[in-house]
């Protein structure tokens, strides 16, 4: 989850995830580690970057800018090594064109199908989740996503969301909102479904229980990836309540030992307050480089850390 926030509601915040469980816990599983943070360069870049996604082949690294409704887009850079890229554009086909609207958070499998969050006709249609094909600098084909994850209730959305890099199983994000009782979300969940075809996923039977360590209803957590190989899930989340300077957001892991078994009780990486947000992990396909975006003095940038 980072931080969305769609018109039609104040914020959406899509923000990190928290948590004090670790090996000690859960003796059994074994963490990655990253090194330190490294601030990533967009040559022509002058606007914030945030909810970054590395391309499967590692040469397009997708953002959207500022996530207020109003006027967030998508745009794609250009790899020149893995601290800079250079800024090619806004990405044809994905934006809508008359504001306020929200088209954010990339994902792309390995065969080019590309999913993000869109407010297209919001609230006349309710499942906002589409994907369509990368070619070349646009989205072509456009669909929306259909499938029993979309709750088609008004005030509830697909905040976010993580594709397997086969295209096979979709980590999506219910989120439900309600800017007159809640700042952010009200609540959220992460469940895990199955591609039947080109545009349509079934929610795993066992999803709840492959996700039972990560689900907690004291938390609000977003902005979910999945590992090539399918066995880490990353995620952001803060603890549930008003959000406050002292308020604390967290990058998450959990782990586990082959693609079916359930995930482990979950480790924080790294955390920060409010102030200094960072949230919305992506990784390469050989796990090497982890992607994310922190809130800055003026503006937020993508940072980039190393596996260790």
């Amino acid at each position: 989850m980072r931080i969305i926030p769609l018109y039609i509601i104040s914020l959406l915040f899509l923000f990190s995830c928290s948590s004090n469980d670790d090996e000690i816990n859960n003796p059994q599983s074994v963490y990655p580690e990253f090194g330190s943070e490294i601030e990533v360069v967009i040559n022509g870049l002058s606007f914030d970057a945030m909810e970054p996604f590395i391309s499967p082949n590692g040469n397009y690294l997708f953002f959207n800018n500022l996530n207020d409704g109003i006027n967030t887009r998508l745009y794609y850079a250009t790899k020149v090594n893995d601290s800079t890229f250079n800024l090619a554009g806004e990405l044809t086909g994905a934006n809508q064109t008359t504001p306020p609207h929200l088209d954010a958070v990339a994902d792309m499998d390995v065969n080019g199908s590309f999913y993000w969050t869109s407010t297209r006709n919001y609230p006349t249609e309710l499942n906002n989740l589409f994907h369509g094909t990368f070619s070349s600098g646009s989205i072509r084909d456009i669909e929306r996503v259909q499938g029993d994850f979309n709750r088609n209730t008004p005030g509830w959305l697909i905040m976010d969301h993580g594709i397997s890099l086969d295209g096979q199983y979709l980590y999506f994000n219910n989120a439900r909102f309600d800017d007159l009782n809640c700042q952010g979300p009200c609540e959220t969940t992460i469940g895990i479904a199955q591609k039947d075809n080109g545009s349509t996923f079934s929610t795993l039977p066992n999803s709840a229980s492959i996700l039972q360590n990560i689900n907690d209803s004291n938390y609000i957590y977003y902005a979910p990836c999945i590992s090539s190989d399918d066995l880490e899930l990353y995620y952001t989340r803060y603890l549930k309540g008003e959000i406050t300077s002292s308020t604390v957001f967290e990058i998450c892991v959990a782990v586990r030992n082959d693609p079916t078994s359930e995930f482990s009780i979950p480790s924080v990486l790294f955390s920060e307050t409010i102030l200094n947000l960072i949230e919305a992990p992506t990784l390469t396909v050989d796990k090497n480089i982890m992607y994310y975006h922190q809130k800055t003095a003026d503006s937020h940038k993508i940072m980039m850390r190393y596996r260790i």
